[in-house]
C-alpha cells in the first residue's frame, strides 16, 4: 500500500491531544511498519524527523497557503505519488473535498456540535462547515473511544461499521520519577516549593476550570498549605479564570504556569499530590492517563468517555457540583490509603494502553480499507 498522512498536527499542536496522537501515529508507524510505503505531509521549513526510514518520504507543504491552494497542492501530491489511502488525523480538517483515493479521517470528538459555546468562533465555523462534507466522502472514520463512536454515529446517522475505535495512551515520558529529582527540578524551573493539586488540559469552558477553582475555594482553609497548579497556554478563556481567582482571594494559592514544554510535564505531574480533571466533555482525555502513568492519584468527571477510559482507577465526581468536587478532593487528601490505592490502580491501568496497540490497530484498518478497493 501507498499511504499518505497529513502529519502537520504533530508539529503544530504538539502537547495537545491531537498533536500527541499524530506524533505517536507517525512515530510508531516508523517503528512497526517496514512493508508499506508512506508519504507524510509536513510543514515547510520544519525538521523532518520521520523521514528516517527507507519506506517513509516527506512532502514539505508551504505553511502560508490559503485553503484553495492547499487543496490543489494536496490533490496533486496524492495523484503524483499514486497514493492508495490518505489519512487526516486532525478531525479531517484539510482533507481535499474532491476524492482521488480512499480517505480515512480520525475524528476525535464532535465538541463543536455538542458544546459550540466552548469552541473559538474561527474553529467552530471551519468545523461545522467542513466536517459534514468530509464525513460524506470518507471511507471510514477512526475515533478514540466507544463513547465518541456512539456520539458520531448518532449525530451524523452513520452506520457503526464505518467507525473504528483505537484507544490512545500516555507517552513513554510519563512515568514515576525520583522524588528528590522532581522537587529540585520544579523548584528551580517553576519556583514550586509547596504541595499542590494539579489540573492539566487548557482553559476551554468545557474543561470546567471555574468549578474546580470554586471547589478549591470551598476547602482552602482546611488545606491551607496545599496549592492549586494550572499549566497551559493562556487562551481566550484564561482572563476569566484569572479574574475568578482574584475575586475569590486565591491569588497566592492558585498558580498559572503558562505553556510548559512537553519534556517538562512529567516533572509537573510527578510533583503533584493529586490530579483533578473535572471536564464536562471528552473524546478520550489523555491528561488523566498521563497523571496515572506517573502514579498520581486521580479524580475525574463521571461524564462522557472518562469512566470508559479510566475504569475503576479514578475517583469520580459530578462535574456540575462544586460541592462534590470539593468533598472528593478533601477525601483523597485526607486519606493516605485511598491515595495509595488510586495511585497503584491508575498506574496499572495506564500500562494497559499503549501507542503500539493504537498503531497496530490503525494498520489493520488501513489494510481493511485497501482490501475494499481490490
Amino acid at each position: 500500500m501507498k499511504i499518505g498522512i497529513d502529519g502537520r498536527a504533530a508539529k503544530w499542536y504538539r502537547g495537545s491531544g491531537i498533536g500527541t496522537y499524530t506524533y505517536q501515529l507517525l512515530n510508531y508507524i516508523k517503528k512497526l511498519d517496514k512493508e508499506n510505503e508512506y508519504l507524510i505531509i509536513w510543514p515547510d521549513s520544519c525538521e523532518t524527523e520521520f523521514v528516517l526510514a527507507q519506506n517513509i518520504n516527506i512532502n514539505l507543504l508551504p505553511q502560508q497557503l490559503d485553503k484553495f491552494w492547499e487543496e490543489i497542492m494536496i490533490k496533486e501530491i496524492i495523484l503524483q505519488n499514486d497514493i492508495d489511502i490518505y489519512h487526516v488525523p486532525q478531525n479531517g480538517i484539510g482533507l481535499p473535498l474532491s476524492k482521488k483515493c480512499s480517505y480515512i479521517i480520525t475524528l476525535h470528538d464532535i465538541i463543536p456540535f455538542r458544546l459550540p459555546e466552548t469552541v473559538g468562533p474561527g474553529y467552530l465555523k471551519i468545523f461545522r462547515d467542513v466536517v459534514p462534507k468530509i464525513i460524506k466522502i470518507t471511507d471510514c472514520i477512526i475515533t478514540v473511544s466507544e463513547f465518541s463512536k456512539k456520539d458520531i454515529c448518532e449525530y451524523f446517522d452513520i452506520n457503526p461499521s464505518k467507525v473504528f475505535v483505537t484507544y490512545l495512551a500516555a507517552e513513554d515520558i510519563y512515568k514515576p520519577l525520583p522524588e528528590d529529582e522532581v522537587k529540585t527540578f520544579i523548584l528551580q524551573k517553576f519556583n514550586i516549593d509547596f504541595p499542590y493539586i494539579l489540573y492539566v488540559g487548557g482553559f476551554s469552558p468545557r474543561k470546567n476550570l471555574k468549578r474546580l477553582v470554586k471547589a478549591y475555594s470551598l476547602i482552602r482553609e482546611k488545606i491551607e498549605h496545599i496549592h492549586l497548579v494550572i499549566p497551559g497556554k493562556f487562551s481566550r478563556s484564561y482572563e476569566e479564570i484569572k479574574n475568578l481567582v482574584e475575586n475569590l482571594n486565591l491569588t497566592s494559592h492558585v498558580h498559572f504556569l503558562s505553556y510548559v514544554d512537553v519534556e517538562f510535564m512529567p516533572y509537573i505531574y510527578n510533583g503533584a499530590l493529586l490530579f483533578v480533571y473535572p471536564s464536562l466533555y471528552e473524546g478520550f482525555g489523555l491528561p488523566p492517563l498521563e497523571a496515572m502513568a506517573c502514579k498520581v492519584p486521580t479524580i475525574a468527571s463521571n461524564t462522557t468517555c472518562l469512566p470508559e477510559v479510566l475504569k475503576d482507577a479514578a475517583l469520580y465526581v459530578d462535574p456540575y457540583s462544586e460541592e462534590d468536587i470539593a468533598q472528593k478532593i478533601l477525601l483523597v487528601l485526607e486519606n493516605a490509603e485511598l491515595r495509595n490505592q488510586l495511585a497503584q490502580k491508575g498506574y496499572l491501568l495506564s500500562k494497559s494502553y499503549s501507542w503500539e496497540k493504537t498503531v497496530m490497530n490503525t494498520l489493520k484498518i488501513y489494510q481493511q480499507i485497501f482490501s475494499l478497493k481490490y
